[in-house]
């Protein structure tokens, strides 16, 4: 059966064991090939493709409904419910999401994009179907990082004392999140993992023994490990444990599967899986750097070569910057799980015992900053735009409600491209805005950003950098010097007959429009979002002419309501357009992010031509 034959997993529910492992070749074969030429993530679902099989193969979707922790470990799943023949648009505009998404496939029952939902989202569906008197079950597969998140832990223990309802967790074990896994619970783990020699001993004497004799080897096996130690984290919430098991090997995992689905309790499956496997590179990356890859020669792992010509990405050029600040200043790094995506391997080599991985625990990043900040430390929290909703109150509270000196860099601010609608950066100029006492501000190059950094530890107040998923130029050999400066905006290009206004990428548009169109427009530089600058805002309102505000952000609270708010206080009546995005945007690259929402150049030229 060829891959794109597979219409339904009831296609393969009459396979053979032997048939089915041959299938998990042949799917990681596709995937690696696949994914060399659009990019995706690799190494997760290289890892995951047994369990998933295996999920389909003793339960019955969509009545029984799986739901996969973020949704990027789903490429299994969405091969084996009909969607092979759609993966050379995985990614790309229009076509197949990265993650789970709900209007793809009656299967997609879980859409998240943000890890540590799926126990939570178990019991949801668990409950309504008790509710409801429906039949079926719920499985929720996490991974070994996920699962050390506190809203992971929230729904562990009530699903766990809710001897009504009986859901399945899958533990996909695999050592890492996407970097090495940090903390207590991952040393818990590894205990519970054991010595893999000793799993795959297990897993031959119970190939070659009787049954009989298997039986007697575990049910002796585990009466001796009760006498030397207390029951596991998962046993003391209330869940039947099964493992460790090889969650790669096909056959244990059916059997592991349909034990599970007779049981009457709440199971936890531990499942010792390896990233990467059957590609050998992936395999060995201890890094991450194939969690998430782009376009690569599959023979090397290389990425595909690209001109970058000078140009580092911004999230590059902000670890640079706080490398050197170190110079001035010592400071602290926070880092929940993203040290390979935002760049700041490098500043933990030089500095080791300035940085510590709190793994994805954005909530207790948050407040672990402002009580270091409070106690005296000058702390760095990089955060994704997109993850820094996750740790609204913990900012709110603790942070900007204090008025606490945090230093936050909000990383993929604004279009995130080809990772779709859960990773947009779209929403955090409004969600710092609704804070008090919160600076923000977003640097245009490489020189603006080291000068927003040491500016952001000179001031009292907590302070937002954010910037782009973009390059800018930069020379490693000759970088910006800090240049001390005032919270105020520039002048990007001059010009008197209409006042144009944005900060970071936007600039360039305008600028672009202002070309194209042949309007004299004075464009300005709003580097600082807030506090605005009143007074080269005041002094523009004064040309008594059309203004214009250009914002890659969700339009809602953000610049162009507190210039409207300045404009009526002060009783101008200049009239004040502008332009944001209005919806939900999903994957595609920036140009096609920009396009879908109406604010792309042409949008914007037209816009411009009748202000």
């Amino acid at each position: 059966m060829k891959l794109t034959d597979i219409k339904s997993p009831k296609d393969i529910q009459s396979m053979s064991i032997k048939e089915l492992e041959t299938l998990s070749a042949e799917i990681r074969h596709f995937l690696v090939d696949s994914i060399s030429k659009t990019g995706g993530h690799l190494a997760s679902n290289l890892g995951a493709v047994e369990l998933s099989i295996a999920l389909h193969y003793v339960f019955d979707s969509p009545n029984d409904q799986f739901i996969f922790d973020v949704g990027h470990q789903s490429y299994t799943h969405k091969i084996l419910t009909g969607r092979a023949d759609q993966f050379d648009t995985l990614r790309q505009h229009n076509g197949l999401s990265g993650y789970i998404n709900y209007k793809e496939s009656i299967h997609d029952v879980w859409e998240s994009g943000h890890a540590g939902t799926a126990v939570s989202a178990l019991h949801g569906i668990l409950k309504a179907k008790q509710l409801k008197g429906e039949s079926g079950t719920a499985i929720a597969l996490v991974g070994d990082g996920s699962i050390t998140s506190g809203m992971s832990f929230e729904a562990l223990n009530l699903l766990g004392s809710d001897h009504t309802l009986k859901g399945i967790v899958i533990l996909n074990d695999n050592n890492m999140s996407i970097s090495k896994n940090v903390g207590a619970l991952s040393k818990v783990l590894t205990a519970l993992r054991g010595n893999r020699f000793f799993m795959k001993l297990r897993n031959g004497i119970a190939k070659i023994m009787p049954n009989l004799i298997a039986r007697i080897y575990r049910r002796l096996k585990r009466a001796v490990k009760a006498l030397f130690q207390s029951g596991n984290i998962f046993e003391e919430l209330g869940y039947a444990y099964i493992g460790p098991i090889d969650g790669n090997d096909l056959k244990t995992v059916i059997k592991t599967l349909n034990q599970a689905k007779k049981m009457k309790k709440s199971v936890v499956i531990h499942a010792v899986t390896e990233k990467g496997k059957g590609y050998e590179i992936a395999a060995a990356d201890d890094n991450g750097k194939f969690h998430g890859v782009s376009s690569f020669d599959k023979n090397t792992g290389a990425p595909v070569k690209t001109n970058h010509n000078g140009m580092k990405s911004f999230s590059e050029v902000i670890s640079e910057a706080m490398i050197h600040y170190q110079k001035i200043e010592k400071t602290f790094v926070i880092m929940p799980a993203m040290l390979v995506g935002t760049k700041f391997e490098k500043f933990y080599q030089q500095f080791p015992d300035r940085l510590i991985d709190v793994g994805i625990a954005e909530e207790h990043a948050a407040t672990m900053a402002g009580a270091m900040a409070r106690n005296g430390v000058s702390v760095f929290l990089p955060l994704y735009a997109t993850f820094t909703q996750r740790a609204y109150d913990q900012i709110m509270n603790d942070i900007a409600r204090p008025d606490t000196k945090v230093i936050f860099g909000i990383d993929r601010a604004g279009f995130v491209g080809d990772d779709g609608s859960t990773h947009q950066g779209l929403f955090d100029v409004s969600i710092f805005h609704s804070m008090p006492n919160v600076v923000i501000t977003m640097p245009y190059d490489a020189q603006e950003a080291f000068n927003l950094i040491r500016y952001g530890y000179s001031q009292t107040h907590p302070f937002v950098i954010r910037y782009p998923r973009l390059e800018t130029h930069f020379d490693p050999a000759n970088p910006p010097k800090f240049e001390l400066i005032t919270p105020t905006w520039t002048v990007f290009s001059e010009g008197d007959e209409q006042v144009w206004i944005s900060y970071g990428p936007g600039l360039d548009l305008l600028l672009k429009a202002k070309q194209a169109i042949g309007i004299n427009a004075r464009i300005l530089n709003a580097r600082f979002i807030r506090p605005i600058d009143e007074v080269m805002l005041k002094e523009s309102l004064e040309l008594n002419t059309k203004v214009f505000v250009y914002e890659e952000a969700f339009g809602s609270g953000t610049l162009y309501h507190h210039i409207l708010e300045f404009a009526m206080k002060h009783q101008f009546v200049n009239k004040i357009g502008s332009m944001s995005v209005k919806d939900v945007i999903h994957h595609g690259t920036r140009e096609h992010n920009q396009k879908d929402a109406g604010i792309d150049l042409d949008h914007l030229i037209e816009t411009l031509k009748t202000l």
